[in-house]
């Protein structure tokens, strides 16, 4: 059962580690200017299962499904501090409005995990102490309601998202998968009870037996340690990348994700705005590698709780601005400094701007190139 445990928290060779603390800038060296960071939910309890699993019973999860853990709160705490540790020199340690903005898609365990990661970030420091029976103090996270919400939740009705989305069952590719992957779909369908033709079954599989596994191994079921965990973490990277297989679904998918990013850092940019240099957002493993993969730096790997991609604008001393991409895959310090093809490490802005405006649309623009796929 250990070595099943293990497989989940496997972290591929970091093509570059860096240290997790900005420092403020000494004269004539870079300025950080402005910071987004998205990151996943904290644990969880179960939101679906397999048809044998007999665990999968609200007598087992009197907290209701889909919910934030004890440990889930615990993880995102512990990112918020690392936040405060890493930002110490860039953001005040006495909340203000006017540095941050906090957005959560409308889930319960994403505005739990921002309320969680807020008080590590935010401990209430002198005036902002307005109790001595609790070491805490409210901070404003806004969410929409999720028919509305394509930056995150990415549930907004869109039928020709669906349509695309729909064509890639019959996309050659999945196809050649689904027949090399045959016996093992047929070995894993007895064990689990479902029939399945399709890789999108082992994100809920991999879903399930991950959550298991950090709340309480005995829950896993006996054939779980004999699992080829490799090919169940490939297959459910593969469905996490179908979200934005092509370049149609890239722009449909995060097409308003994009256009919000550039926005806000142009924003920062334009002192006449005086806008937060800080944006959070709270969402969901799938919204996490949809982002990745429309920037073509996912791995096929799912995300894990609270890891966060992290997008940093900074000022050159002559002036220049340009954007370092980050990805913390887990509750560990190290955080892996990511390239995008057709860039340098240290991105420069314009040119960042210019890799992400293909599939960058508005969401005026993207209602109506979604209803022009409902006829």
């Amino acid at each position: 059962m250990q070595k099943l445990v293990a497989l989940f928290f496997i972290v591929a060779e970091l093509k570059c580690c860096w240290g997790s603390v900005v420092r403020a800038p000494k004269n004539g060296e870079d300025e950080l200017v402005a910071v987004t960071v998205l990151y996943r939910h904290g644990d969880k309890t179960p939101t679906t299962s397999f048809p044998n699993d007999p665990y999968f019973n609200i007598s087992y999860w009197p907290m209701g499904f889909g919910q934030l853990t004890n440990q889930g709160k615990r993880r995102q705490y512990e990112l918020g501090k690392w936040f405060r540790n890493r930002y110490s020199a860039f953001l005040p340690e006495e909340y203000n409005a006017k540095d941050i903005y906090v957005l959560s898609s409308d889930v319960d365990r994403t505005l739990m995990s921002a309320q969680a990661n807020l008080a590590g970030l935010y401990p209430p420091k002198g005036p902002q102490v307005w109790t001595d029976e609790l070491l805490w103090q409210p901070i404003p996270v806004h969410t929409v309601p999720k028919v509305e919400d394509q930056l995150l939740y990415m549930e907004r009705p869109c039928p020709k998202y669906n349509k695309l989305y729909n064509d890639t069952y019959r996309n050659e590719f999945f196809l050649k998968i689904n027949e090399q992957y045959s016996e093992f779909y047929k070995q894993v369908s007895q064990l689990t009870g479902w029939e399945i033709d399709d890789v999108h079954f082992f994100a809920q599989l991999q879903s399930v037996l991950y959550v298991y596994s950090n709340f309480n191994a005995s829950l896993l079921p006996s054939w779980a340690s004999s699992l080829d965990m490799e090919k169940v973490n490939y297959l459910t990277g593969l469905n996490y990348a179908r979200y934005t297989f092509t370049d149609a679904l890239k722009r449909l998918g995060d097409g308003p994700f994009f256009h919000n990013l550039l926005a806000k850092f142009d924003k920062a940019l334009d002192v006449k705005q005086q806008a937060p240099k800080f944006l959070m957002l709270s969402a969901h493993e799938s919204t996490l590698a949809s982002v990745l993969n429309g920037m073509g730096v996912f791995d096929y790997k799912a995300p894990e709780f609270a890891s966060c991609v992290i997008w940093e604008l900074r000022k050159r001393a002559g002036g220049k601005h340009y954007i370092n991409l980050f990805y913390k895959r887990n509750s560990s310090d190290a955080v892996e400094k990511l390239k995008l093809v057709g860039c340098d490490v240290d991105c420069g802005y314009e040119v960042f701007k210019s890799i992400l405006r293909p599939i960058s649309m508005d969401l005026s623009s993207w209602d109506v190139d979604c209803a022009a796929g409902s006829g």
